[in-house]
């Protein structure tokens, strides 16, 4: 799923694909270094969480 992303287009995920999402995001934490890399990824992890609980939302990452 990560491999999706395109640092300069646009990807946008439904709630279908959050478990994926949600697991490779778990693992780029645990690799994440310092407290500024784990802070966005926790903020990601939350809007992820959020799109996964609402069938309404997405997650979109809209590169450069």
């Amino acid at each position: 799923m990560l491999d999706r992303i395109d640092p300069y287009g646009l990807l946008e995920l439904s709630p279908v694909e959050m478990p994926q999402f949600l697991g490779e995001l778990s693992e780029l934490v645990a690799r994440a270094e310092g407290t500024a890399e784990h802070e966005v990824l926790a903020a990601v992890r939350r809007l992820a969480e959020a799109c996964r609980d609402d069938s309404d939302l997405r997650l979109r990452l809209v590169g450069d």
